[in-house]
């Protein structure tokens, strides 16, 4: 089971990148990365080149989400960094 928490900046990036239906849409995905394990659907997997600690999967439609995993008292958590479509990726490239 994926935890995750929504990060300080992420209701002002979704507010800026996503449609009222898209941050619903986003956030049934969310709920969904907490299944064990998460549905291949999602797309769960390592952003590359980032030695593990930025992982990436989909939003809904053209969106997707940039996780930070990090560590606290119950294990792996995966802080939501960022939503956007796919160019989001050049700003953590």
């Amino acid at each position: 089971m994926a935890r995750w928490q929504l990060g300080a900046n992420y209701e002002r990036r979704a507010a800026k990148a996503l449609t009222p239906a898209d941050r619903k849409r986003a956030m049934r995905y969310l709920e969904n990365l907490s299944r064990h394990p998460p549905p291949a659907n999602l797309g769960f997997r390592v952003l590359q080149g980032t030695n593990g600690e930025l992982w990436e999967c989909r939003a809904g439609g053209q969106n997707r989400f940039i996780l930070r995993r990090t560590k606290d008292d119950a294990g792996d958590l995966f802080i939501v960094e960022d939503v956007g479509p796919h160019d989001i990726y050049d700003r953590y490239g």
